[in-house]
């Protein structure tokens, strides 16, 4: 079925209003960003790809122009699939994409936010993309009241993906980003199972290792359906950790899965700005 999908990259107001739809199928009324603003971004240097099945639209992505520190880069906004495709690896697809887009218009990094407690969005990103992290966002959406996100602060990670970068040609390319290595890196934050769940475990300090790892929920969602308490405990812990780790330099380069209810953040000293 994967390879009945069509990705194509919406330059009308006829095809954007049904991107416009399907953010509404998505994410409901409150999230979406509506058509005159995607036309006004296409038109200056942001872009919008969906993905199709069966003629309609199943997914997208949407960037537009962002400006820092007298670089230009594509911040790449939004992306949203339908539940009943969410296997099918368009995600991925999107972002692949979005890269060659990118790279073809002129920009040399992509960035967007996500968030730290999703282990899934974290292997896209950081092992299967290539991307670094290496700035902690507290709260960065404020409160919001949907499904994903109601009752925690909206805490984000900043992903840089520097499309020319050794790590994402690697991670395009399908090569592996070095995952056997992390293992025998130290725990710092680890886990202790409580009345059934996974609760966060300090078990040293950050900065005595230049290799190290951070627990975090292998299934963030239906924790914080069943425990929202112990959802936000993973929260501040992740929060504290994380925070202090990149003052001192520290990325998060990779995601480690294990077997057990959680995976692991890796996060290394890295010296040399090319080594991103």
């Amino acid at each position: 079925m994967q390879s009945e999908l069509e990705y194509r990259v919406i330059t009308d107001a006829v095809q954007m209003e049904e991107v416009e739809m399907l953010q509404l199928a998505v994410w409901g009324e409150k999230n979406i960003t509506p058509v005159p603003q995607l036309m006004a971004a296409i038109h200056n240097g942001g872009v919008v790809i969906a993905a199709y099945h069966e003629g309609k639209p199943v997914g997208f992505c949407y960037g537009f122009a962002g400006f820092k520190a007298g670089k230009s880069h594509l911040c790449s906004h939004m992306l949203g699939i339908l539940p009943a495709y969410r296997d099918w690896g368009i995600g991925k697809q999107l972002k692949l994409r979005q890269r060659e887009w990118a790279i073809a218009y002129g920009y040399e990094k992509m960035t967007w936010t996500y968030d730290p407690l999703e282990a899934r969005n974290a292997y896209l990103n950081l092992c299967k993309l290539g991307g670094i992290v290496r700035t902690y966002m507290e709260s960065y959406y404020g409160e919001m009241k949907d499904g994903i996100n109601k009752g925690l602060p909206t805490d984000r990670f900043l992903l840089e993906w520097h499309l020319l970068g050794e790590r994402a040609t690697r991670g395009v390319e399908g090569v592996p980003l070095v995952e056997s290595k992390w293992k025998d890196n130290p725990w710092v934050l680890d886990w202790q199972e409580a009345n059934g769940y996974p609760h966060p475990l300090a078990r040293g300090r950050v900065g005595e290792h230049d290799g190290m790892l951070l627990a975090v929920p292998a299934a963030i969602h239906s924790l914080k359906k069943e425990q929202l308490e112990i959802a936000a405990e993973w929260r501040m812990a992740l929060r504290r950790m994380c925070q202090d780790a990149f003052a001192q330099g520290y990325i998060a380069v990779g995601l480690l899965k294990t077997e057990g209810p959680v995976h692991a953040y890796v996060l290394e000293r890295i010296q040399e700005e090319g080594d991103v």
